[in-house]
């Protein structure tokens, strides 16, 4: 005599197949939905475009004004002098340092020129590791960007770059 359909493997295998995708999927979705927020897609996209080659376009100044920095960091100190393009009038600029991994190592200084034509702030005194320096001028007419590893206690030379605009 043969055995009920409910007492044989095959059956209760083929019906924990589906069951098993069922449950793993909802567990996506209350994953995603609880965990989500994220969005790759951008709603003003043509804005964040135009944004960018504006960017671009500051970037290109600074190589056409042939714009380049001297910079120094070390033991809590940070200075950065004009190596080339320096312009008649000097005036405050904005120092943005961001570190490449950690989004709260970033800050920003303003800086005004010294009388011997340095530019001298304070940063963190155990300032260590890979970071972005953006020299812009108030107006905002052009930029300076570049990639450092932390601390220079030789004189780098800091030129307008294209990368991660």
């Amino acid at each position: 005599m043969q055995k009920p359909w409910y007492k044989q493997f095959w059956p209760w295998f083929l019906i924990a197949l589906p069951v098993t995708v069922m449950c793993v999927c909802a567990t996506i979705i209350y994953l995603s939905a609880s965990q989500g927020g994220f969005s790759m897609v951008v709603d003003d996209y043509y804005k964040r475009g135009k944004m960018i080659n504006a960017v671009i376009e500051h970037v290109e100044k600074a190589k056409k004004l042939g714009i380049s920095f001297n910079v120094t960091a070390h033991d809590g100190k940070f200075t950065l002098q004009y190596a080339s393009g320096q312009p008649s009038e000097l005036s405050a600029l904005t120092v943005e340092f961001v570190h490449a991994t950690q989004s709260t190592k970033d800050f920003t200084r303003q800086v005004t020129v010294g009388a011997d034509g340095v530019y001298r702030t304070d940063i963190p005194a155990d300032m260590s590791g890979k970071y972005t320096i953006t020299v812009t001028p108030h107006s905002a007419d052009w930029k300076v960007s570049e990639q450092f590893y932390f601390p220079l206690d030789k004189a780098t030379l800091l030129e307008p770059n294209l990368y991660g605009v």
